[in-house]
């Protein structure tokens, strides 16, 4: 049933969660992980059915980008990466205006809370247009929020992602440290890990124990032990919807009730997680498990309901744009469209949405250096980036092309050549199509890459100096 309400909200609250592939959620309607895994028990993820429930459930959201940076620079601009200055995993700057950039004209002040400060931070422009910025601090992000009268804000939550539920020691604590003991214990002495990467400061305990944690998951790929890691990553969703989730959203929705302000409440996730022969986790990633995510919009002027139809994470701003009644360009801008009418209930979702999906990716081996350099004070310098796959949806087709591909325990990459077109069936799962050649959907993607262009080097400035040593880093 339309629901109708002339008044503003107060506060756009727009809630990330890094890594939350979209049939995650108990309550998803056309799950793809039943019809590939066995034996697995679902993740208790109440306080999300509960969410959905209560508002404009969206199931079927195909992501720009398998990684975080790109991924919200899609997100928040409603621009493909290719268009907003942020395609690559490592290089570049958000360009664009953003959900931040609309709001602070329309005199709202913005809020942005991250798990991940060294990805979605200062370095590739996510700062920009931000007036609170905040690093794994939930509760005051909440203050940050109601302390003001109006505002556009983001909480990024990165404990879904790997170490699957915990993030760090500050939140996962001993728990964390016996599930680390658990995966290593039948681990052999020797492995070809390489994988340092880190997201977020950390104390040498936290680096090393996020180093073993990834070395017991990469073990276990390479076992072919699919299986098991994905009941891992779900057992990893679930202890941190339960451990912290559900207490923050709580807290968050009590003290706008006590406050009395209206919220638009808007949940979405920037990828997936997928495991088998082809892929671990997410990384640079085609699978359909990694591009699909969820979408939950909840608000006064909301009608509960559950659209299935295929829509992009590039409507995701201009639907919160119109709902949340912030002015924005109507035509030019955007590569999404707003989808607020069916949030609010008066027009049915209509058809799938064509879309397009691109993923980037450097030498691990490379980056690892690259980050090292950074993070100690040193001009990092460039870091060479490829393409390694794409995909391009069209009514109920898909393509995928791929480029090249990681060696096992991620040591190299290698160029390749191939390429498949998939089709979906009545429960959305996507089924080989052996004799289609995806001719018309491989040109899309052709026409799509006519935008690339050289990206920007990720600058070095004292002014963002400043703002590592402000988090804790020594540079």
């Amino acid at each position: 049933m339309p629901v109708e309400s002339n008044a503003p909200y107060d506060h756009v609250v727009l809630i990330s969660i890094d890594t939350m592939r979209s049939d995650a959620l108990a309550c998803n309607p056309i799950p793809l992980w039943p019809h590939k895994y066995h034996d697995i028990r679902p993740a208790r993820t109440t306080v999300l059915d509960e969410l959905a429930a209560s508002g404009a459930y969206f199931p079927n959201v195909i992501s720009a980008a398998p990684y975080t940076a790109a991924a919200h620079g899609a997100i928040f601009s409603g621009q493909y990466p290719l268009h907003n200055g942020l395609h690559e995993f490592y290089n570049g700057s958000l360009r664009a205006p953003s959900v931040f950039t609309y709001g602070r004209r329309a005199g709202r002040d913005t809020v942005l809370k991250t798990d991940f400060p060294i990805i979605l931070g200062p370095q590739l422009g996510f700062t920009r247009d931000i007036d609170t910025y905040l690093v794994e601090e939930d509760d005051a992000f909440i203050d940050a929020v109601l302390a003001r009268d109006s505002t556009v804000s983001c909480a990024h939550f990165g404990a879904v992602h790997a170490p699957y539920g915990f993030h760090n020691l500050a939140f996962g604590g001993d728990a964390y440290r016996e599930k680390v003991a658990e995966l290593t214990a039948e681990l052999p002495p020797s492995l070809p890990f390489s994988d340092l990467l880190v997201e977020s400061y950390r104390s040498p305990e936290d680096t090393e124990l996020l180093v073993n944690y990834k070395r017991a998951i990469a073990y276990l790929h390479a076992e072919g032990q699919y299986d098991r890691l994905f009941q891992i990553y779900l057992d990893g969703v679930q202890h941190f919807l339960e451990t912290r989730f559900t207490a923050f959203l709580d807290r968050l929705r009590e003290r706008m009730a006590a406050a009395g302000r209206r919220m638009l409440l808007v949940l979405f996730a920037d990828h997936g997680e997928e495991f088998d022969e082809r892929t671990n986790g997410h990384f640079n990633s085609m699978a359909e498990a990694v591009l699909r995510v969820p979408l939950i919009i909840v608000g006064d002027d909301v009608a509960p309901g559950v659209h299935t139809n295929r829509i992009r994470t590039v409507d995701i701003a201009p639907t919160v744009l119109e709902l949340a009644g912030i002015p924005a360009p109507a035509t030019g801008v955007f590569d999404g469209r707003s989808l607020a009418s069916v949030a609010r209930g008066t027009q049915k979702l209509q058809g799938d949405a064509p879309a397009v999906a691109e993923a980037y990716t450097s030498e691990l081996n490379e980056f690892v250096a690259y980050q090292q350099r950074q993070l100690s004070g040193q001009q990092p310098g460039a870091l060479r980036h490829y393409l390694i796959g794409h995909a391009a949806y069209q009514d109920d087709r898909r393509a995928v092309r791929l480029t090249r591909q990681y060696s096992e325990w991620f040591q190299n990459i290698r160029p390749t050549e191939a390429s498949w077109v998939e089709k979906f069936d009545e429960s959305s799962v996507p089924r080989p199509v052996p004799d289609d050649d995806g001719a018309d959907l491989l040109a899309t993607l052709d026409d799509y890459r006519t935008a690339l262009r050289e990206p920007d080097q990720v600058p070095f400035t004292d002014e963002i100096r400043g703002q590592l040593r402000a988090l804790g880093y020594s540079v």
